[in-house]
């Protein structure tokens, strides 16, 4: 049994790191004289599947050495209605949480997508399909939270949806399996913000989002409802994201809401998002919090703190970018000793199109309680 529950705890470490589709470089807003996250990519939200100027900015201005960042290296042309991506990781876990047999080490396959849109006008479709990332033995209890399948099926779908958006700029309506728009939307969902919201690996729901998008500012409003096709998130309820661009559009400003309903206990959740450009320095602050109000049925819940303050350094050369957070997670803000806290390094190099080497050094502490330290290393490829 102790057996068990360590496979589970490492499998619980390892799933916390593997990504899911990578939701965006938010690093790069505002950095490389971007504003709207669609800029590079077809969701209007940002992450996914990288359009033509996406594409063109990895080949040419986000790479050390510069080559084609079109489909397959530009080997040849898909027609204009077809667009396809494939996402490939593999990586290296060391992973100490203070137990008799720490630390864990696992080389393992992190990630392998395959993305699809068609393209009809204003109307389109895209889809991402991949093998779930599941390390577990076959005799393992299932991590709780992980969403992983209650079968033997190891294909899923992370994605899938339509969308009406006449231009990249102004109106859309989205609807399917996606992560709502919400807060910094980072790629990495180990982070609280994202893993302790609602976004975590393999939760995303199924939505109906319209929202407004011009340079200067943006605004969605989404519905959502379970994934009643996978072992997924079984919430529903409501989201609103709208941010501001000032400071000469080199700095962002958002405001958000969530609420939901899942087993009889109501959450609701508003926050605040920063992001600013400090061009002197090549530096992008990236700050986000948020207040929920955790609300079991009968009772006047609790009160929660979930954080974020961080920023990212581009160095003289291209390619590179370094990364530091500081993350806070409080469980009651009226008791002590119910907050996890942590610290996350990264360094990321992307040395020729459609390449990036990444690692990850992250510390976590609860109060008074047990620490838990890991460290990833990564290459990743994308087409």
């Amino acid at each position: 049994m102790r057996r068990l529950q360590l496979l589970a705890a490492l499998a619980g470490a390892l799933f916390l790191l593997a990504p899911s589709t990578a939701e965006a470089y938010p690093q790069w807003q505002f950095s490389t004289g971007t504003t709207r996250c669609n800029q590079c990519h077809f969701s209007p939200a940002g992450g996914g599947l990288l359009n033509g100027y996406g594409r063109d900015a990895n080949g040419e201005d986000l790479s050390t050495w510069q080559g084609d960042g079109s489909f397959m290296h530009g080997a040849f042309d898909l027609p204009k209605y077809l667009k396809l991506g494939l996402d490939m990781r593999f990586a290296m876990v060391i992973n100490d949480n203070g137990g008799p047999d720490q630390p864990k080490t696992a080389f393992f396959p992190m990630q392998f997508d395959a993305q699809l849109r068609l393209d009809f006008g204003a109307f389109a479709f895209q889809g991402i399909g991949g093998v779930r990332g599941q390390l577990r033995r076959g005799e393992a209890p299932i991590p709780a939270g992980n969403f992983q399948a209650e079968n033997e099926a190891r294909l899923v779908s992370r994605e899938h949806w339509a969308i009406w958006q006449p231009a990249a700029q102004g109106y859309y309506v989205r609807a399917g399996r996606f992560f709502a728009p919400f807060g910094l939307r980072l790629a990495e969902h180990l982070v609280y913000v994202r893993r302790d919201l609602g976004f975590n690996n393999l939760e995303e729901t199924y939505n109906v989002s319209a929202g407004y998008l011009v340079n200067q500012w943006e605004g969605h409003f989404t519905v959502f409802g379970p994934d009643f096709l996978q072992h997924g998130n079984q919430s529903a309820g409501a989201a609103a994201y709208g941010e501001m661009r000032i400071l000469e559009e080199k700095a962002g400003l958002g405001l958000q809401a969530k609420y939901s309903v899942q087993n009889d206990i109501k959450r609701a959740i508003v926050g605040v998002v920063g992001k600013g450009f400090v061009e002197p320095a090549n530096l992008l602050i990236l700050a986000e919090a948020n207040y929920a109000q955790q609300m079991p049925d009968g009772t006047d819940g609790v009160g929660q703190f979930i954080g974020l303050l961080g920023a990212s350094w581009l160095p003289p050369f291209k390619g590179g970018l370094v990364t530091l957070w500081a993350e806070r997670m409080q469980g009651d803000i009226q008791t002590l000793d119910t907050s996890l806290n942590a610290v996350t390094g990264l360094v990321s190099w992307f040395p020729y199109p459609h390449f990036e080497v990444q690692m990850v050094g992250r510390a976590q502490q609860a109060d008074g309680g047990q620490k838990v330290s890991t460290f990833l290393t990564q290459l990743h490829y994308f087409l």
